[in-house]
């Protein structure tokens, strides 16, 4: 199995990144320190409008081909559902890939760890209870390799077991309310809905949105391993963490705010997702709910969270589900029992 970094390196073409912010930054940090020296950048022609990036002028498709031919290009941003075949018809113009990094943190899933750390990753494929799971997670490492978007298999289905849990639903990260209104609904759940969102804006959004269920109970702090004050980042929408400094903010557990019999809890924290579980134990332990924890925000999580779930939660079936996204975010590890 090839690499995409080596694939750039022999292909003879000139490299230019597709998009800015963050994302850009990163990726370009990544492949310099790989030995892949940058031509250009270029955007949408919607977005292009004179500015520069990293000091360098940003371009349309079109004028970063009349300046470097048939370059390869490497994509810097994320699109979801149908918006992936943006990506799908650059992938058929020109060599296209959309590299894996985490959204938070350092390192990646690559060769060398997948090499490194194989008796760990075998031991993670027997956890899954379904040859979709198995499927899935043969496909991320895959991908993290070769950041081929064909090589990226989607399951969307939820596992049985998910919706219908009979106690408390905890909603850790529940933006605007979505994914508690889909539980509320598709339970007919009579316990108290938990959920926390520390975001301002998205709290706002929380509170307008659950004001129709008597059963919900919106809490405006962030979830982790411990009880106190915390900072939060502004302005970042679904992709708002806890920082060193920002917006002071209460830190919670769920051990010792959510008091009563927990049925399920769903996970999905910028990269603070194995602390909400951490924080949780001791509610794992008692009440044995149903688990959807993201195991995409950070380097590893594909590998460790399923490994600390089975381990915490011995018993439980571990499946592996994901949304269409390019590249491979919203990804989701479930333990039920």
């Amino acid at each position: 199995m090839e690499s995409y970094i080596d694939k750039l390196k022999n292909c003879g073409k000139n490299v230019c990144v597709y998009g800015m912010g963050n994302g850009a930054e990163k990726i370009i940090r990544y492949l310099k320190a790989n030995g892949i020296e940058i031509s250009g950048v270029f955007a949408s022609d919607d977005f292009v409008r004179g500015q520069s990036f990293l000091g360098m002028r940003v371009l349309t498709e079109a004028q970063a081909e009349a300046l470097y031919g048939d370059f390869a290009c490497v994509s810097a941003f994320a699109l979801h559902g149908e918006d992936c075949g943006i990506f799908r018809r650059m992938a058929k113009r020109r060599l296209f890939f959309a590299p894996n990094l985490p959204p938070y943190g350092e390192g990646c899933i690559d060769l060398p760890y997948i090499e490194r750390e194989s008796a760990k990753i075998a031991e993670v494929r027997s956890l899954f209870a379904d040859e979709s799971s198995k499927k899935l997670f043969d496909s991320l490492l895959r991908y993290d390799v070769t950041a081929d978007i064909g090589d990226l298999y989607v399951d969307p289905s939820v596992p049985e077991g998910w919706f219908g849990r009979e106690g408390a639903f905890v909603d850790v990260g529940a933006y605007d309310g979505d994914t508690a209104e889909e539980y509320i609904l598709r339970s007919g759940a009579n316990g108290t809905v938990y959920a926390f969102e520390p975001d301002a804006v998205n709290y706002r959004k929380l509170c307008a949105r659950m004001r129709k269920y008597p059963n919900a109970r919106c809490v405006n702090a962030a979830c982790g391993d411990f009880d106190g004050k915390t900072f939060f980042e502004k302005g970042k929408g679904r992709g708002g963490k806890t920082s060193r400094e920002g917006a002071e903010i209460s830190a919670v557990k769920i051990d010792t705010y959510v008091k009563e019999r927990v049925g399920a809890v769903k996970i999905d924290a910028e990269g603070a997702d194995e602390a909400v579980l951490c924080g949780a134990v001791n509610t794992l332990y008692s009440h044995s709910p149903a688990v959807k924890c993201a195991v995409y925000h950070r380097a590893y999580d594909l590998t460790e969270i399923p490994l600390w779930l089975a381990r915490q939660m011995p018993g439980s079936r571990i499946y592996l589900r994901n949304a269409e996204y390019i590249p491979a975010f919203d990804v989701f590890a479930y333990a039920l029992k």
